[in-house]
């Protein structure tokens, strides 16, 4: 893992923003399988209002710095239902959320707390949310494509998110709490 780390810190300005609000960066491992680092810096701005979501991936997550709250719901259609579903759509560099036309309510099914250090996993399809309460935080994740829908759920549809790289500032306040991190985990 510190390994890894430190590669991430020199392939900083491959990192990417995510429209959650971290930076990531993404290796292809073979056979539908990544590897993403996701750096969330102390001033990350607001989440959007639809920041529940589900993935086409399962996840398996170390929390590597920092810690962070998940959220798992379900969907549960109704016409009276006060969430939109949304299917994400990737373009280039570019993802935009395209209303499905179903409406409904999220149930919560369980919260969890995962800090630095332990490990969390997620099967595809599933409704969550992340809310991180200690930055900065760095998660490590190995991601398996089960090919699932990608869907998001909120009250509006956002305009397209450009997942830039990070300017010189983010560049360097992603480096320096990435070898941070792995100088901690070295002293362990």
């Amino acid at each position: 893992m510190i390994d890894e780390l430190i590669e991430a810190a020199r392939r900083v300005g491959e990192f990417r923003l995510h429209p959650l609000g971290f930076f990531y960066l993404q290796d292809e491992l073979g056979d539908g399988v990544r590897r993403r680092i996701h750096v969330w810096l102390p001033d990350a701005g607001d989440r959007p209002d639809n920041d529940r979501h589900q993935h086409s991936f399962d996840i398996e997550s170390l929390v590597v710095a920092g810690k962070m709250q998940s959220e798992v719901y379900r969907f549960r259609q109704t016409e009276e239902g006060s969430e939109l579903e949304f299917e994400v759509v990737y373009d280039t560099d570019k993802s935009s959320l395209r209303p499905t036309g179903r409406r409904g309510e999220l149930d919560t099914v369980a919260s969890f707390e995962t800090g630095a250090g332990h490990q969390y996993k997620l099967a595809a399809g599933v409704v969550h949310r992340v809310i991180v309460t200690e930055v900065p935080c760095i998660t490590i994740l190995t991601v398996i494509e089960r090919g699932e829908p990608i869907y998001s759920y909120g009250f509006t549809e956002e305009q397209p998110f450009v997942r830039r790289a990070p300017d010189a500032n983010e560049a360097f306040r992603i480096a320096a709490i990435i070898a941070a991190a792995g100088s901690r985990r070295r002293e362990k």
